[in-house]
């Protein structure tokens, strides 16, 4: 006769599980819940070179003051993009060096 199967006891090692699929139901009723107005976008102008000047701080040669300052917020994303890129290059060049010695 065949026994009948043992389920997993419910332990602590799920809860990470648990949180994450959570996470992904909030995350999912914000956006499914949100109104987003339409598009609007950037008519007539180039965003990268108002992002150039708003690097450099140049206001006045980027032509337009709104254009200056509707670029500013883009700086905050490539600066925490250029950020996080140099903390993965070092931590690759960290990992390729411990292995070039032997090290594990």
């Amino acid at each position: 006769m065949t026994t009948r199967p043992k389920l997993i006891p419910l332990g602590r090692y799920l809860l990470p599980g648990v949180i994450a699929v959570g996470l992904f139901g909030i995350i999912a009723a914000t956006v499914l819940a949100g109104e987003f107005g339409a598009a609007e976008g950037f008519p007539d102008v180039s965003i990268v070179s108002g992002i150039g000047y708003a690097l450099i701080g140049e206001p006045a040669a980027a032509g337009s003051e709104a254009l200056f300052q509707n670029t500013e917020s883009f700086l905050v994303a490539l600066i925490l993009i250029a950020v996080a890129l140099d903390a993965a290059l070092d931590g690759a060049l960290m990992t390729a060096k411990r292995d070039e010695e032997g090290d594990n």
